[in-house]
C-alpha cells in the first residue's frame, strides 16, 4: 500500500479528484470494504471477550460495564496493560503479547484509513484523500493511500491474520494459568 503527501496549496479540494470516484473502480472496492468493516468487528469482539475474560473468567458483566463506552483504540490500551501486568507477575516475556498488540494497533490504524478514506476522490490509480496532516516542518499535506483492490486485501488478509493470533493468546494465557 503506497502513501503520497501533496503540499496543500489554498483549498481543501485542491489536487483531489473532484469529478468522482470511477464507477468500475467503486465497483471492485467497495465490496472488500464491506468484507474489513466485517472482519474488523469481529476483531473488536474477539477483543472485547479476552478484555472480559481479564476481568472474571465465568461472568463478563463487569468486563462489559467497563468497556461499554470505550473506543476500540482504549481497548487496545487497556489490554496492553494487562498484558504487562501478566508479564510482571511471571516475570518474564511474553512475545504474543507484544507481537498481538502490535497488530491489534496496526489494525485498527488501517481500518480507519479504509473507513475515513473519501473514496469519492479516488483516482482511477487508487490513489484516495486520507487526511490532512499539519505538522511544523512541513506545513499542510494532503495524504493519499494507494488503496487497490489489491491493497485491500491485503488489509483484509492482515486483520484476519490478527483475529488469527488470539488463539495463540488463549494457548498461552491458559499455559500461564496452569502453572
Amino acid at each position: 500500500m503506497k502513501k503520497k503527501k501533496i503540499q496543500f496549496q489554498q483549498y481543501i479540494f485542491e489536487g483531489t479528484n473532484t469529478e468522482g470516484a470511477n464507477e468500475e473502480f467503486l465497483d471492485k472496492t467497495a465490496p472488500l470494504i464491506g468484507y474489513i468493516v466485517h472482519s474488523f468487528n469481529t476483531l473488536e469482539q474477539l477483543l472485547n471477550n479476552a478484555l472480559c475474560d481479564l476481568f472474571h473468567d465465568d461472568m463478563h458483566d463487569l468486563g462489559l460495564i467497563v468497556i461499554c463506552k470505550m473506543n476500540y483504540s482504549a481497548k487496545v490500551d487497556l489490554f496492553k496493560r494487562f498484558l504487562i501486568r501478566h508479564e510482571e507477575m511471571l516475570g518474564e516475556k511474553m512475545p504474543i503479547f507484544e507481537k498481538l498488540i502490535n497488530n491489534l494497533v496496526k489494525a485498527g490504524e488501517l481500518r480507519n484509513q479504509v473507513i475515513h478514506a473519501d473514496w469519492e476522490s479516488a483516482h482511477d490509480n487508487g490513489y484516495t484523500f486520507t487526511k490532512f496532516i499539519v505538522k511544523k516542518k512541513s506545513g499542510i499535506q494532503n495524504e493519499y493511500v494507494q488503496f487497490t483492490p489489491e491493497a485491500l486485501e491485503e488489509i483484509l488478509q492482515f486483520i484476519d491474520e490478527t483475529y488469527g493470533e488470539f488463539d495463540d493468546y488463549e494457548e498461552e494465557i491458559a499455559e500461564i494459568h496452569s502453572l
